[in-house]
């Protein structure tokens, strides 16, 4: 009966010191989206910078959790995903305002320039 409860109890042990295997993929669009996000500003956008950060931190979570068994690592590592998406989007947003509102500009200018 003891070696059974010291085999079980061994068992458990090893099962609980396992590791999680992140998918490759998963892992690696949101390494990339954090990038890209880098790559268009989102640093200096302060809403965008807030979700860049939050992916960072998130993507560092799961690998942690991974290590140490934890099957929600997985969960985590999406949500680090969205939120690099979102962070690249917000920073695109920023970026196409910008473009829009140098073309209204230029449009008006044109426009002075054409009834004088």
């Amino acid at each position: 009966m003891m070696k059974e409860l010291m085999m079980s109890l061994a068992v458990l042990g090893l099962a609980g010191c396992a590791s999680v295997q992140l998918p490759a993929d998963q892992l690696e669009h949101s390494e990339a989206s954090i990038r890209g996000a880098e790559e268009v500003g989102a640093s200096g956008v302060p809403a965008a910078r807030l979700h860049l950060q939050l992916a960072k931190d998130q993507t560092e979570t799961a690998k942690k959790m991974a290590a140490a068994g934890e099957t929600r690592a997985v969960l985590v590592l999406a949500r680090a995903e969205s939120d690099a998406e979102l962070a690249l989007g917000l920073a695109r947003e920023v970026a196409v305002h910008a473009d829009a509102q140098r073309a209204n500009e230029d449009l008006k200018a044109v426009r002075e320039r054409g009834t004088n």
